[in-house]
Protein backbone atom coordinates (compact mmCIF):
# COMPACT_ATOMS: atom_id res chain seq x y z
CA UNK A 1 0.00 0.00 0.00
CA UNK A 2 2.74 2.43 1.05
CA UNK A 3 4.56 1.85 -2.08
CA UNK A 4 1.73 1.93 -4.19
CA UNK A 5 0.49 5.33 -2.99
CA UNK A 6 4.35 6.88 -3.35
CA UNK A 7 4.57 7.28 0.29
CA UNK A 8 7.84 5.03 0.59
CA UNK A 9 10.19 3.38 -2.45
CA UNK A 10 11.36 0.15 -2.84
CA UNK A 11 15.05 1.60 -2.09
CA UNK A 12 13.79 2.97 1.30
CA UNK A 13 11.79 -0.23 2.20
CA UNK A 14 14.36 -2.66 0.81
CA UNK A 15 17.37 -0.80 2.86
CA UNK A 16 15.24 -0.90 6.03
CA UNK A 17 14.77 -4.46 5.59
CA UNK A 18 17.95 -5.53 4.96
CA UNK A 19 19.55 -3.33 8.01
CA UNK A 20 17.00 -5.08 10.03
CA UNK A 21 18.58 -8.70 8.41
CA UNK A 22 22.19 -7.12 9.27
CA UNK A 23 21.15 -5.98 13.17
CA UNK A 24 19.24 -9.74 13.59
CA UNK A 25 22.21 -11.21 12.98
CA UNK A 26 24.84 -8.86 14.19
CA UNK A 27 23.61 -7.72 17.32
CA UNK A 28 20.69 -10.38 18.39
CA UNK A 29 22.33 -13.38 16.42
CA UNK A 30 18.85 -14.96 14.77
CA UNK A 31 20.78 -17.05 12.73
CA UNK A 32 17.69 -16.19 10.07
CA UNK A 33 19.74 -15.85 7.12
CA UNK A 34 22.61 -17.72 5.56
CA UNK A 35 23.32 -15.68 3.73
CA UNK A 36 22.56 -11.47 2.05
CA UNK A 37 22.73 -10.84 -1.01
CA UNK A 38 24.96 -7.22 -0.60
CA UNK A 39 23.35 -3.82 -0.19
CA UNK A 40 24.48 -2.46 -3.30
CA UNK A 41 23.05 -5.39 -5.24
CA UNK A 42 20.06 -5.32 -3.52
CA UNK A 43 19.65 -1.18 -3.89
CA UNK A 44 19.80 -1.69 -7.97
CA UNK A 45 17.58 -4.02 -7.82
CA UNK A 46 14.98 -1.57 -5.59
CA UNK A 47 15.90 1.13 -7.70
CA UNK A 48 14.85 -0.89 -11.12
CA UNK A 49 11.66 -1.96 -9.66
CA UNK A 50 11.38 2.21 -8.41
CA UNK A 51 11.78 2.92 -12.42
CA UNK A 52 9.28 0.19 -13.15
CA UNK A 53 7.12 1.89 -10.44
CA UNK A 54 7.32 5.38 -12.09
CA UNK A 55 6.73 4.48 -15.75
CA UNK A 56 3.02 2.67 -14.23
CA UNK A 57 5.05 -1.17 -15.55
CA UNK A 58 4.78 -2.67 -12.05
CA UNK A 59 5.34 -6.73 -12.75
CA UNK A 60 2.94 -7.79 -9.59
CA UNK A 61 1.73 -6.64 -6.50
CA UNK A 62 5.17 -7.63 -4.90
CA UNK A 63 6.86 -6.02 -7.04
CA UNK A 64 9.69 -4.09 -5.87
CA UNK A 65 8.46 -6.27 -1.97
CA UNK A 66 11.67 -7.58 -0.31
CA UNK A 67 11.55 -11.62 0.09
CA UNK A 68 13.57 -14.44 1.47
CA UNK A 69 14.11 -17.61 0.14
CA UNK A 70 14.75 -21.27 2.48
CA UNK A 71 17.92 -22.24 1.77
CA UNK A 72 16.77 -25.60 0.18
CA UNK A 73 15.09 -23.81 -2.62
CA UNK A 74 17.79 -22.86 -5.88
CA UNK A 75 18.67 -19.10 -6.93
CA UNK A 76 20.57 -18.88 -9.41
CA UNK A 77 22.95 -16.04 -7.49
CA UNK A 78 23.56 -18.56 -4.69
CA UNK A 79 24.66 -21.64 -3.59
CA UNK A 80 22.22 -24.22 -2.34
CA UNK A 81 22.98 -25.83 0.50
CA UNK A 82 19.99 -27.18 2.24
CA UNK A 83 21.64 -26.42 5.49
CA UNK A 84 24.34 -29.02 4.96
CA UNK A 85 27.91 -29.42 5.03
CA UNK A 86 27.92 -32.15 2.22
CA UNK A 87 26.27 -29.55 -0.05
CA UNK A 88 28.65 -27.16 1.34
CA UNK A 89 27.04 -24.89 4.17
CA UNK A 90 29.67 -22.92 5.66
CA UNK A 91 32.19 -22.98 2.85
CA UNK A 92 32.46 -20.73 -0.47
CA UNK A 93 31.11 -22.91 -3.27
CA UNK A 94 29.67 -21.76 -6.36
CA UNK A 95 26.02 -20.57 -7.41
CA UNK A 96 23.58 -23.12 -8.53
CA UNK A 97 23.19 -21.00 -11.55
CA UNK A 98 19.80 -21.65 -11.90
CA UNK A 99 16.16 -20.38 -10.12
CA UNK A 100 13.65 -23.32 -9.03
CA UNK A 101 10.20 -22.53 -10.75
CA UNK A 102 9.04 -20.72 -7.88
CA UNK A 103 11.75 -18.47 -7.99
CA UNK A 104 11.73 -17.44 -10.95
CA UNK A 105 8.27 -16.56 -10.85
CA UNK A 106 8.19 -14.54 -7.61
CA UNK A 107 11.61 -12.33 -8.34
CA UNK A 108 12.32 -13.11 -11.98
CA UNK A 109 9.11 -12.64 -13.06
CA UNK A 110 6.74 -10.53 -10.76
CA UNK A 111 9.71 -8.14 -9.21
CA UNK A 112 10.09 -9.03 -6.30
CA UNK A 113 13.63 -8.43 -4.43
CA UNK A 114 15.34 -10.82 -3.00
CA UNK A 115 17.05 -10.26 0.31
CA UNK A 116 18.88 -13.58 0.88
CA UNK A 117 18.80 -17.26 2.25
CA UNK A 118 17.64 -17.80 5.03
CA UNK A 119 18.41 -20.84 7.29
CA UNK A 120 16.85 -24.35 7.80
CA UNK A 121 16.98 -27.38 9.88
CA UNK A 122 20.01 -29.61 7.51
CA UNK A 123 17.67 -31.06 4.75
CA UNK A 124 14.45 -29.92 6.29
CA UNK A 125 15.22 -32.66 8.67
CA UNK A 126 14.26 -31.36 12.21
CA UNK A 127 10.96 -28.90 14.27
CA UNK A 128 13.43 -26.82 16.30
CA UNK A 129 15.89 -25.20 13.93
CA UNK A 130 18.79 -26.66 15.75
CA UNK A 131 20.28 -29.26 13.13
CA UNK A 132 21.98 -27.51 11.35
CA UNK A 133 25.89 -26.93 12.57
CA UNK A 134 28.33 -24.04 11.87
CA UNK A 135 31.34 -24.65 9.75
CA UNK A 136 33.30 -25.48 13.03
CA UNK A 137 31.00 -28.04 13.84
CA UNK A 138 29.15 -26.20 16.41
CA UNK A 139 25.30 -26.40 16.53
CA UNK A 140 23.53 -23.55 14.41
CA UNK A 141 20.57 -22.47 16.35
CA UNK A 142 17.55 -20.09 14.97
CA UNK A 143 16.30 -17.95 17.99
CA UNK A 144 12.73 -16.79 17.88
CA UNK A 145 12.33 -12.80 17.37
CA UNK A 146 9.11 -12.49 19.50
CA UNK A 147 10.77 -11.88 22.37
CA UNK A 148 13.37 -9.14 21.08
CA UNK A 149 10.13 -7.52 19.29
CA UNK A 150 8.77 -7.38 22.15
CA UNK A 151 11.35 -5.40 23.68
CA UNK A 152 11.63 -3.84 20.62
CA UNK A 153 7.82 -2.58 20.85
CA UNK A 154 8.11 -3.17 16.74
CA UNK A 155 4.39 -4.41 17.43
CA UNK A 156 3.47 -1.01 18.44
CA UNK A 157 4.92 0.52 15.20
CA UNK A 158 3.92 -1.80 12.78
CA UNK A 159 -0.01 -0.81 13.59
CA UNK A 160 0.82 2.99 13.27
CA UNK A 161 1.31 3.57 9.30
CA UNK A 162 2.79 7.65 10.39
CA UNK A 163 5.80 5.40 12.90
CA UNK A 164 6.31 3.02 10.25
CA UNK A 165 7.24 5.30 7.70
CA UNK A 166 9.64 7.17 9.90
CA UNK A 167 10.52 3.61 10.89
CA UNK A 168 11.56 2.50 7.22
CA UNK A 169 13.26 5.49 6.68
CA UNK A 170 15.87 5.92 9.65
CA UNK A 171 19.44 5.45 8.77
CA UNK A 172 21.20 2.11 9.01
CA UNK A 173 23.21 3.20 11.64
CA UNK A 174 20.30 3.95 14.15
CA UNK A 175 18.31 1.22 13.44
CA UNK A 176 21.50 -0.72 14.40
CA UNK A 177 21.94 1.01 17.71
CA UNK A 178 17.90 0.80 18.90
CA UNK A 179 19.00 -3.06 18.34
CA UNK A 180 21.87 -2.44 20.45
CA UNK A 181 20.10 -0.77 23.53
CA UNK A 182 17.10 -3.00 23.10
CA UNK A 183 19.41 -6.55 23.83
CA UNK A 184 21.46 -4.78 26.48
CA UNK A 185 17.50 -3.95 28.05
CA UNK A 186 16.24 -7.81 27.49
CA UNK A 187 19.76 -9.57 28.43
CA UNK A 188 19.46 -7.36 31.69
CA UNK A 189 15.62 -7.95 32.28
CA UNK A 190 14.87 -10.97 31.32
CA UNK A 191 18.26 -12.68 31.30
CA UNK A 192 19.14 -15.30 28.03
CA UNK A 193 16.35 -17.24 27.62
CA UNK A 194 16.16 -18.48 23.73
CA UNK A 195 13.42 -19.76 22.04
CA UNK A 196 13.00 -21.57 19.44
CA UNK A 197 11.60 -20.42 15.96
CA UNK A 198 10.66 -23.88 14.87
CA UNK A 199 11.48 -25.83 11.79
CA UNK A 200 12.59 -26.70 9.70
CA UNK A 201 11.69 -23.50 7.73
CA UNK A 202 13.12 -21.39 11.10
CA UNK A 203 14.58 -19.14 9.13
CA UNK A 204 12.11 -17.91 6.84
CA UNK A 205 9.53 -17.82 9.79
CA UNK A 206 12.35 -15.81 11.84
CA UNK A 207 13.20 -13.18 8.76
CA UNK A 208 9.32 -12.56 8.30
CA UNK A 209 8.56 -11.75 12.15
CA UNK A 210 11.41 -9.85 12.45
CA UNK A 211 10.88 -7.38 9.42
CA UNK A 212 13.75 -7.89 7.78
CA UNK A 213 11.27 -9.73 4.49
CA UNK A 214 7.86 -9.05 3.68
CA UNK A 215 7.07 -12.35 2.61
CA UNK A 216 9.18 -16.08 2.46
CA UNK A 217 9.60 -19.26 0.91
CA UNK A 218 9.89 -22.38 2.55
CA UNK A 219 9.32 -25.94 2.14
CA UNK A 220 6.77 -28.32 4.05
CA UNK A 221 7.33 -31.82 4.79
CA UNK A 222 5.04 -32.70 7.48
CA UNK A 223 5.00 -29.26 8.89
CA UNK A 224 7.99 -27.23 8.15
CA UNK A 225 6.15 -23.87 7.37
CA UNK A 226 2.89 -24.69 9.60
CA UNK A 227 5.33 -24.79 13.12
CA UNK A 228 7.54 -21.97 12.59
CA UNK A 229 4.70 -19.52 11.19
CA UNK A 230 2.49 -20.62 14.51
CA UNK A 231 5.47 -20.47 16.79
CA UNK A 232 6.04 -16.87 15.51
CA UNK A 233 3.28 -15.53 14.92
CA UNK A 234 2.68 -15.55 11.51
CA UNK A 235 0.63 -16.85 8.49
CA UNK A 236 1.82 -19.81 6.84
CA UNK A 237 0.20 -21.55 3.74
CA UNK A 238 1.35 -25.44 3.04
CA UNK A 239 -1.16 -25.65 -0.15
CA UNK A 240 -2.01 -28.90 -1.36
CA UNK A 241 0.57 -31.85 -2.72
CA UNK A 242 1.16 -30.78 -6.75
CA UNK A 243 -0.51 -26.79 -6.59
CA UNK A 244 3.14 -25.86 -6.63
CA UNK A 245 6.07 -26.50 -8.36
CA UNK A 246 8.76 -28.36 -6.63
CA UNK A 247 11.57 -28.04 -9.87
CA UNK A 248 14.86 -26.49 -7.65
CA UNK A 249 13.94 -27.65 -4.77
CA UNK A 250 16.18 -30.19 -2.66
CA UNK A 251 14.31 -33.58 -2.22
CA UNK A 252 13.91 -35.00 1.31
CA UNK A 253 10.93 -37.20 0.75
CA UNK A 254 9.79 -36.35 -2.31
CA UNK A 255 5.89 -37.70 -1.83
CA UNK A 256 5.24 -34.96 0.75
CA UNK A 257 7.58 -31.93 -0.41
CA UNK A 258 5.59 -29.14 -0.53
CA UNK A 259 6.92 -25.53 -1.48
CA UNK A 260 4.84 -23.12 1.52
CA UNK A 261 4.62 -19.42 2.24
CA UNK A 262 5.11 -17.82 5.29
CA UNK A 263 4.02 -14.22 5.82
CA UNK A 264 2.19 -11.76 8.41
CA UNK A 265 -1.41 -11.95 7.05
CA UNK A 266 -3.48 -14.12 5.16
CA UNK A 267 -3.75 -11.47 2.54
CA UNK A 268 0.13 -11.70 1.93
CA UNK A 269 -0.13 -15.30 1.82
CA UNK A 270 -2.83 -15.39 -0.52
CA UNK A 271 -1.95 -12.80 -3.27
CA UNK A 272 1.54 -14.65 -3.34
CA UNK A 273 0.05 -18.16 -3.97
CA UNK A 274 -2.08 -16.95 -6.62
CA UNK A 275 1.09 -15.66 -8.54
CA UNK A 276 3.01 -18.98 -7.64
CA UNK A 277 0.08 -21.16 -8.79
CA UNK A 278 -0.19 -19.80 -12.13
CA UNK A 279 -0.18 -22.21 -15.21
CA UNK A 280 0.88 -20.35 -18.03
CA UNK A 281 3.58 -22.65 -18.79
CA UNK A 282 4.56 -25.89 -17.89
CA UNK A 283 6.90 -26.98 -15.19
CA UNK A 284 9.99 -29.33 -15.16
CA UNK A 285 7.90 -30.65 -12.21
CA UNK A 286 6.35 -33.67 -12.95
CA UNK A 287 4.08 -33.83 -9.49
CA UNK A 288 2.97 -30.33 -10.58
CA UNK A 289 -0.68 -30.77 -11.03
CA UNK A 290 -2.13 -29.61 -14.43
CA UNK A 291 -5.30 -28.66 -12.19
CA UNK A 292 -7.32 -25.16 -13.75
CA UNK A 293 -6.18 -22.62 -11.11
CA UNK A 294 -9.29 -21.48 -9.16
CA UNK A 295 -8.14 -19.44 -6.32
CA UNK A 296 -10.31 -16.77 -5.44
CA UNK A 297 -9.05 -13.67 -6.24
CA UNK A 298 -11.38 -11.34 -3.83
CA UNK A 299 -8.69 -10.29 -1.66
CA UNK A 300 -7.13 -8.25 -4.50
CA UNK A 301 -10.24 -5.29 -3.98
CA UNK A 302 -10.20 -5.92 -0.66
CA UNK A 303 -13.06 -8.17 0.27
CA UNK A 304 -12.57 -11.59 1.80
CA UNK A 305 -14.74 -14.21 1.51
CA UNK A 306 -17.65 -14.84 4.22
CA UNK A 307 -17.18 -17.92 5.93
CA UNK A 308 -21.01 -17.80 6.80
CA UNK A 309 -22.31 -21.20 5.96
CA UNK A 310 -19.25 -22.50 6.26
CA UNK A 311 -19.60 -26.35 7.79
CA UNK A 312 -16.20 -26.52 9.99
CA UNK A 313 -14.99 -29.73 12.01
CA UNK A 314 -13.30 -30.06 14.81
CA UNK A 315 -12.11 -33.53 15.04
CA UNK A 316 -12.47 -34.95 18.12
CA UNK A 317 -9.16 -37.50 17.36
CA UNK A 318 -7.16 -34.03 17.24
CA UNK A 319 -7.63 -34.12 21.28
CA UNK A 320 -4.58 -36.15 22.42
CA UNK A 321 -2.30 -36.05 25.69
CA UNK A 322 -0.18 -33.78 26.07
CA UNK A 323 -1.83 -30.56 24.48
CA UNK A 324 -0.68 -27.46 26.62
CA UNK A 325 -3.78 -25.25 28.35
CA UNK A 326 -2.85 -22.42 26.34
CA UNK A 327 -3.37 -24.49 22.95
CA UNK A 328 -6.82 -25.94 23.41
CA UNK A 329 -7.96 -22.07 24.86
CA UNK A 330 -6.47 -20.92 21.84
CA UNK A 331 -8.39 -23.44 19.55
CA UNK A 332 -11.76 -23.20 21.35
CA UNK A 333 -11.50 -19.36 20.70
CA UNK A 334 -10.63 -19.47 17.24
CA UNK A 335 -13.81 -22.07 16.78
CA UNK A 336 -15.78 -19.52 18.27
CA UNK A 337 -14.48 -17.18 16.68
CA UNK A 338 -15.84 -18.51 12.71
CA UNK A 339 -19.51 -19.64 14.83
CA UNK A 340 -20.03 -15.81 15.77
CA UNK A 341 -19.12 -15.43 11.55
CA UNK A 342 -21.83 -16.93 10.70
CA UNK A 343 -19.96 -20.92 10.11
CA UNK A 344 -21.84 -24.20 11.20
CA UNK A 345 -19.28 -25.22 13.53
CA UNK A 346 -19.59 -28.83 14.56
CA UNK A 347 -17.65 -32.15 16.71
CA UNK A 348 -16.16 -34.57 13.84
CA UNK A 349 -17.16 -37.58 15.21
CA UNK A 350 -13.97 -40.45 15.99
CA UNK A 351 -16.40 -42.74 13.82
CA UNK A 352 -15.74 -40.84 11.09
CA UNK A 353 -11.96 -39.67 11.65
CA UNK A 354 -10.57 -42.55 13.83
CA UNK A 355 -8.36 -41.51 17.09
CA UNK A 356 -6.40 -44.36 16.62
CA UNK A 357 -5.36 -43.38 12.67
CA UNK A 358 -4.50 -40.19 14.16
CA UNK A 359 -2.57 -41.24 17.04
CA UNK A 360 -0.32 -43.96 15.06
CA UNK A 361 0.22 -41.02 12.02
CA UNK A 362 3.23 -39.59 13.46
CA UNK A 363 4.82 -42.84 13.32
CA UNK A 364 3.87 -44.15 9.99
CA UNK A 365 5.39 -40.53 8.73
CA UNK A 366 8.39 -41.07 10.16
CA UNK A 367 8.58 -44.83 8.62
CA UNK A 368 7.53 -43.03 5.43
CA UNK A 369 9.80 -39.91 5.00
CA UNK A 370 12.68 -41.91 6.33
CA UNK A 371 12.50 -44.61 3.70
CA UNK A 372 12.04 -41.33 1.27
CA UNK A 373 14.92 -39.10 2.70
CA UNK A 374 17.36 -42.67 2.69
CA UNK A 375 16.37 -43.13 -1.23
CA UNK A 376 16.99 -39.20 -1.98
CA UNK A 377 20.15 -38.51 0.20
CA UNK A 378 21.88 -41.75 -1.49
CA UNK A 379 23.04 -39.64 -4.32
CA UNK A 380 25.40 -37.75 -2.03
CA UNK A 381 28.45 -39.38 -2.31
CA UNK A 382 31.31 -36.48 -3.17
CA UNK A 383 31.98 -37.60 -6.70
CA UNK A 384 27.94 -36.88 -8.68
CA UNK A 385 26.82 -34.48 -5.45
CA UNK A 386 27.94 -33.04 -2.45
CA UNK A 387 31.09 -31.75 -1.68
CA UNK A 388 34.49 -34.21 -0.77
CA UNK A 389 35.74 -34.89 2.52
CA UNK A 390 39.31 -34.36 2.71
CA UNK A 391 39.57 -36.19 6.08
CA UNK A 392 40.81 -39.73 5.84
CA UNK A 393 38.60 -42.93 6.42
CA UNK A 394 40.78 -46.24 6.92
CA UNK A 395 39.22 -49.62 6.97
CA UNK A 396 40.77 -52.70 6.02
CA UNK A 397 37.62 -54.01 4.99
CA UNK A 398 36.76 -51.28 2.60
CA UNK A 399 38.07 -50.53 -1.16
CA UNK A 400 39.57 -47.25 -1.58
CA UNK A 401 36.40 -46.05 -2.99
CA UNK A 402 33.90 -47.02 0.18
CA UNK A 403 36.40 -45.21 2.33
CA UNK A 404 35.36 -42.13 0.21
CA UNK A 405 32.32 -42.57 0.19
CA UNK A 406 32.58 -43.06 4.15
CA UNK A 407 34.37 -40.55 4.90
CA UNK A 408 32.09 -37.85 2.64
CA UNK A 409 29.31 -39.12 4.39
CA UNK A 410 30.06 -39.02 7.72
CA UNK A 411 31.57 -35.74 7.43
CA UNK A 412 28.62 -34.29 5.26
CA UNK A 413 25.60 -35.23 7.21
CA UNK A 414 24.74 -34.10 10.53
CA UNK A 415 23.63 -36.52 13.81
CA UNK A 416 19.65 -36.20 12.60
CA UNK A 417 20.02 -36.82 8.90
CA UNK A 418 22.62 -39.88 9.35
CA UNK A 419 19.68 -41.09 11.43
CA UNK A 420 16.88 -40.87 9.42
CA UNK A 421 19.08 -42.10 6.62
CA UNK A 422 19.59 -45.43 9.29
CA UNK A 423 16.00 -45.49 10.08
CA UNK A 424 14.96 -45.35 6.40
CA UNK A 425 17.60 -48.13 5.41
CA UNK A 426 15.94 -50.04 7.99
CA UNK A 427 12.41 -50.23 7.03
CA UNK A 428 13.15 -50.57 3.65
CA UNK A 429 15.40 -54.01 3.93
CA UNK A 430 13.81 -57.04 3.21
CA UNK A 431 13.42 -58.26 6.41
CA UNK A 432 11.15 -55.24 7.61
CA UNK A 433 9.83 -54.16 4.34
CA UNK A 434 6.40 -55.66 4.84
CA UNK A 435 6.36 -54.62 8.86
CA UNK A 436 7.17 -51.13 9.16
CA UNK A 437 7.02 -49.51 5.31
CA UNK A 438 3.90 -51.08 4.00
CA UNK A 439 2.28 -50.87 7.02
CA UNK A 440 2.91 -47.10 7.37
CA UNK A 441 1.55 -47.05 3.61
CA UNK A 442 -1.60 -48.88 4.24
CA UNK A 443 -2.23 -46.34 7.58
CA UNK A 444 -1.35 -43.26 5.23
CA UNK A 445 -4.17 -44.80 2.73
CA UNK A 446 -6.66 -45.45 5.35
CA UNK A 447 -6.29 -41.89 7.04
CA UNK A 448 -6.43 -40.11 3.56
CA UNK A 449 -9.61 -42.05 2.81
CA UNK A 450 -10.98 -40.62 6.05
CA UNK A 451 -10.11 -37.41 5.41
CA UNK A 452 -11.69 -37.30 2.38
CA UNK A 453 -14.65 -38.43 2.53
CA UNK A 454 -15.13 -36.00 6.21
CA UNK A 455 -14.46 -33.36 3.49
CA UNK A 456 -16.24 -34.52 0.80
CA UNK A 457 -19.43 -35.54 2.52
CA UNK A 458 -20.09 -33.27 5.72
CA UNK A 459 -17.39 -30.06 6.00
CA UNK A 460 -15.51 -28.07 4.08
CA UNK A 461 -12.55 -27.63 6.22
CA UNK A 462 -11.10 -29.22 9.40
CA UNK A 463 -10.20 -27.07 11.81
CA UNK A 464 -7.19 -28.33 14.25
CA UNK A 465 -4.06 -26.85 16.32
CA UNK A 466 -0.94 -26.46 14.91
CA UNK A 467 1.41 -27.64 17.80
CA UNK A 468 0.45 -29.09 20.88
CA UNK A 469 2.67 -26.75 23.32
CA UNK A 470 3.88 -23.41 23.10
CA UNK A 471 7.58 -22.40 21.71
CA UNK A 472 10.11 -24.11 24.02
CA UNK A 473 13.38 -22.92 25.34
CA UNK A 474 16.30 -23.88 23.55
CA UNK A 475 18.37 -25.78 26.15
CA UNK A 476 19.53 -29.35 26.60
CA UNK A 477 16.57 -30.16 28.70
CA UNK A 478 13.99 -29.37 26.49
CA UNK A 479 15.28 -30.14 23.08
CA UNK A 480 15.33 -34.13 23.11
CA UNK A 481 14.79 -35.87 19.95
CA UNK A 482 11.38 -37.39 21.11
CA UNK A 483 10.02 -34.12 21.84
CA UNK A 484 11.10 -32.69 18.48
CA UNK A 485 9.36 -35.52 16.65
CA UNK A 486 6.58 -34.79 18.55
CA UNK A 487 5.94 -31.36 17.56
CA UNK A 488 4.55 -32.65 14.48
CA UNK A 489 1.72 -34.58 15.58
CA UNK A 490 -0.77 -32.23 14.59
CA UNK A 491 0.74 -31.39 11.02
CA UNK A 492 1.73 -35.10 9.87
CA UNK A 493 -1.83 -35.98 9.26
CA UNK A 494 -2.63 -33.48 6.61
CA UNK A 495 0.39 -34.13 5.04
CA UNK A 496 -0.37 -37.97 4.81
Amino acid sequence: KLLESGVISSVDLSSYCHSLAVAGEEVWELNAFERLVPKGDLIEAAKESDDRRRLNETLSLFDGVPISVKANIAVSTFPITAGSKILGFGRDVPASGYNADVTQRLVVESGSIFIGVTSMDEFGMGSLGNTSSNANGTPRITKNPLPLLKTLRQHATLNDEKNLITEIKLPHDVILEKHAAAKEFLSRNDGQNIFSAGGSSCGSAASVAHGSSILSLGTDTGGSVRLPSAWCGLVGLKPSYGLLSRHGIVSYASSFDTVGILGQSVDCAHLAFGILAQRERLSRDSTFSTLKNDVDDSFKNGTGPSVAGMRVGIPAAFSVDGIQPAIKDAWSKAADYLHNQGAEVTELPTSSLSPELVQRALAAYYVLVSAEASSNLSRYDGFRYGVASDSDYTSETFTPLEQHYCATRTDGFGTEVSRRILCGTSVLSSGRFHTYYEAAAKLRAALAHQLHASLSDDFDAILTPTATALPCRLDSAQTDTTEMLANDIMTVPASL
